[in-house]
């Protein structure tokens, strides 16, 4: 509907033009929806936003594209107003509403999906946690958001690829490997403690039991580098798989796995170089390095960081940026034309120093976007769970999926922005009610299935000849919310927002519902029961459309 008034307004503005003889009047058109409902269904603010161009007051603006509106205006419309200083109010007619179903029920799966990306090539990098333990609370809303977001950019035309980065390079690694290797060395008697930052869950002695299992005590015989170093990628190759079946349960999948051993550190084929060495040299090359009491120091400030950072410490190990720095310039040489980060909140003071690196090599640092991820606490009755049986230390992402299920894992990491802090309620998440939101949803999809098994029964059809008959309030505001699901997709791509997908679904749930308690579908009166039946077919259409969007099922029974 906002379309066709997008098309007779500019139609309008255009006529005004040519009939003035004025210059480009070419503006673009914001269409709203006034919150009372006497002041219509639409309105449009465009001759407040033309008036200085023409020379005229806003309300005597507003009176000229009223009367150039072309002829179809009159199909459309019920009446057109004028209102405050200059808003133009539209009063659509029932039947031009109505008959918008069509669009939804042609559309079918593609309803709500557009090609405004184009095919522009997007990388999405999401997770990428250390192999060093199972994915936590934490990591699941950064794992939930960023596969939301691919899915709703590639709904909007994007040519998406989601990429995990393995940090399987640095100290962290090691910490595992001769965490591992301690204790391995236990199960053969020999005691030694783990240093302070050592990995201490029950993970490492079953990774360490495997190792025994599986190579006897020939690592005793090694020299401690060589037998840390087994151990370490033994147990990145156990919990990298543990990290993508974890993933698979809900429902998140990636098309890239990217190594950071193995693409930044490893000699180069043809080459003498690492990528992180070829990095360090661009840097030093564009004169914005600067060694400072033994160390390598990049000049961020020169381009707008609040200070400087290092690069090469003074022992000649080179910090994590460096390597981060070689990882997102290979991002750009791989020719996507935008570079999409989900980051944790706590990462919001690597973004600028990133940034300006970038720009330091003369990248367009405007092509990189970085979603920061505010915190999860999971909560049972009230207060807040911490300790977990698998990890130790902290409740893990499969623990919580195997409690509430992948589709409420989804759902309820989806359900607030993603600036918001959010408490996953395990109570609510498990309840069978309305109360709970996924459920409110998927029940509303399932319900309708159920009415069309009764329509069956009573030999009723849908049929679009009788949508004339759609005339309740409930029926045209249920129409124009189903109407508004392309613009919500829309506006949730380009903002990188999910989270406003997953309001329109509860809003639809919560008026489909309303409608439910209060018209009867299948009437005595066929015509009206036809009618209503492809009304509802329309709201089981967009309800799946979204969830899928969203990576949830939508259940034909409950």
């Amino acid at each position: 509907m906002k379309e066709d008034i997008i098309k007779v307004v500019c139609q309008s503005v255009e006529n005004i033009a040519k009939n003035n003889d004025l210059p480009d009047l070419t503006v673009d058109i914001e269409v709203g929806m006034p919150k009372r409902k006497e002041f219509g269904d639409f309105s449009v603010n465009t001759a407040m936003l033309i008036a200085n161009k023409i020379g005229k007051k806003p309300r005597e603006v507003a009176e000229l594209i009223i009367e150039n509106l072309p002829p179809e205006k009159d199909e459309l419309f019920n009446k057109i107003e004028i209102a405050g200083p200059g808003f133009i109010n539209f009063y659509v007619k029932e039947e031009s509403i109505v008959n918008k179903l069509l669009e939804i029920e042609t559309g079918g799966k593609k309803f709500g999906t557009s090609n405004i990306g184009e095919g522009e090539k997007v990388l999405v990098e999401f997770v990428s946690a250390n192999p060093t333990g199972f994915l936590h609370m934490g990591h699941s809303r950064n794992a939930v958001v960023g596969d939301t977001v691919a899915r709703i950019l590639s709904a909007s035309g994007y040519d998406v690829v989601k990429e995990f980065y393995i940090n399987d390079a640095g100290r962290q690694m090691n910490l595992l490997g001769e965490s591992v290797f301690i204790r391995y060395k236990e199960l053969f008697g020999h005691s030694e403690e783990l240093s302070e930052d050592g990995y201490k869950g029950g993970y490492v002695k079953d990774i360490a039991s495997k190792i025994e299992s599986d190579k006897g005590d020939s690592l005793l015989k090694d020299s401690p580098e060589q037998a840390s170093e087994y151990c370490k990628e033994f147990a990145k190759g156990i919990l990298l798989e543990e990290i993508k079946n974890d993933l698979a349960e809900v429902n998140v999948y990636f098309d890239e796995w990217y190594s950071e051993k193995e693409n930044i550190h490893t000699v180069l084929k043809g080459s003498e170089d690492t990528k992180l060495n070829a990095i360090k040299e661009l840097l030093n090359s564009k004169g914005v390095l600067e060694e400072r009491e033994g160390a390598l120091w990049f000049k961020a400030t020169e381009f707008g960081d609040t200070q400087d950072w290092v690069l090469i410490k003074s022992d000649g190990s080179p910090t994590y940026f460096l390597a981060d720095i070689a990882y997102h310039f290979d991002k750009y040489e791989r020719g996507f034309d935008s570079i999409i980060n989900i980051w944790g909140a706590d990462h919001h003071g690597h973004v600028s120093r990133l940034k300006a690196a970038l720009k330091s090599i003369g990248l367009d640092e405007s092509r990189f976007k970085v979603l920061l991820i505010q915190f999860v606490r999971l909560m049972r009755q009230g207060q807040e769970v911490k300790m977990s049986k698998r990890a130790g230390s902290y409740v893990t992402m499969s623990e919580v999926v195997e409690e509430v299920g992948s589709d409420v894992m989804r759902f309820f990491l989806l359900m607030r922005s993603t600036e918001s802090h959010l408490d996953f309620d395990l109570d609510l998440a498990k309840k069978e009610s309305s109360e709970n939101p996924v459920y409110y949803i998927q029940y509303a999809y399932a319900r309708i299935g159920s009415i069309f098994k009764k329509a069956k029964d009573e030999g009723i059809s849908q049929s679009s000849n009788n949508l004339g008959l759609l005339k309740a309030t409930e029926e045209i505001e249920l129409v124009k919310k189903l109407l508004l699901f392309p613009e919500v997709v829309e506006e949730s791509a380009k903002s990188l927002a999910p989270h406003k997908v997953a309001y329109y679904l509860q809003d639809l749930a919560a008026q489909f519902h309303m409608y439910y308690n209060k018209c009867r579908v299948v009437d005595e009166n066929q015509d009206i029961s036809s009618a209503r039946l492809y009304l509802i077919s329309c709201v089981k259409t967009v309800l799946g459309n979204g969830l899928n969007m969203l990576g949830v099922s939508a259940p034909e029974r409950m």
